[in-house]
């Protein structure tokens, strides 16, 4: 590479050539009109040219000495050179003090993989196994309590769902819970909790139709046995038969009586309302087959008599 001083050199030389030139045509040629003028302007650009070129010199020498000699540039030129292996080393305090940094920062905003991986990076690479180890356990830690947290704050919703008797939607949680925290010990029996829960509701079912049953209050045991047919296998539908067929006998009978008792005191709107509930409950029967057809009838009484009105 050229020092400062040749580049100086090569810069001025042609402006220093064509001013000599200059003042040689203008001291020769004498019978030229401009002559005259050729060799006084050549003789300034020579003095100008010189006395840039001396200033010039000065400071390239003065920069190239300022160069050569700085310390601070002279470490970047030997870094620039270094392979990256051997910048490692020689920087090897200082980026594994910026990883413990970045794996503190990843931590508060809960990204916890992205502080794992710089865990092994700084065990891997940097050799530095014990302290890694540590930080990966505190991570660990971290993660775990974490997640205790989190599962808490979920099983909330898991208890809402119970008490609505939403099991459909309560198994769900609980598989979602499971692909989220696959190995959380708060999760253990979560299924059996599930069916523990309804279970225990389908007892509490039998036990409130059984009375309304008991205590001939037949629309709400008919509304606890439509319900209790939802949670009842086959089998289990055994022991509660006589008592079904006893409370759904008397319902029908009684649905029955008021349609009839509204029909003869023409209110038709109750018979209507009645009617419907018949067709409703028993729709298969002889009993919603004659009320389907007496409704027909009873609606168009029922609109005659609010025209009379």
């Amino acid at each position: 590479m050229k020092s400062g001083k040749s580049n100086c050199i090569y810069f001025f030389s042609p402006l220093l050539i064509v001013a000599c030139v200059g003042i040689i045509l203008g001291a020769t040629v004498t019978d030229w009109p401009l002559a005259d003028e050729l060799f006084l302007g050549s003789v300034i650009v020579t003095g100008v040219t010189l006395a840039c070129m001396g200033v010039v010199l000065q400071l390239c020498s003065s920069v190239t000495k300022n160069e050569f000699d700085n310390p601070k540039l002279d470490g970047i030129l030997e870094a620039m050179q270094m392979s990256e292996n051997a910048k490692r080393i020689l920087f090897r305090d200082r980026e594994l003090l910026l990883l413990r940094k970045t794996v503190q920062d990843d931590i508060a905003k809960n990204d916890f993989h992205a502080a794992l991986v710089l865990c092994d990076q700084m065990a891997n690479v940097f050799g530095a196994v014990e302290e890694a180890e540590q930080m990966r356990t505190r991570v660990q830690e971290i993660i775990h309590q974490h997640h205790e947290n989190r599962i808490q704050e979920e099983m909330l919703q898991l208890t809402s769902l119970l008490e609505e008797q939403k099991w459909v939607d309560a198994y769900q949680f609980s598989a979602r819970m499971r692909r989220l925290y696959p190995e959380s010990p708060l999760l253990h029996g979560l299924e059996q909790k599930i069916a523990d829960a309804r279970t225990q509701y389908r007892h509490h079912l039998e036990d409130r139709f059984l009375n309304a049953a008991q205590n001939e209050d037949v629309e709400n045991a008919m509304l606890l046995l439509r319900e209790l047919d939802g949670y009842l296998t086959p089998e289990e539908a055994r022991k509660f038969r006589d008592t079904a067929t006893s409370v759904i006998t008397t319902y029908r009978e009684t649905l029955s009586a008021r349609f009839k008792m509204a029909v003869s005191d023409h209110r038709w709107n109750d018979a209507i309302e009645f009617g419907e509930e018949i067709i409703r409950q028993f729709p298969n029967t002889k009993m919603a087959e004659e009320v389907s057809e007496m409704i027909k009838t009873i609606r168009t009484r029922s609109i005659e008599d609010e025209t009379d009105s």
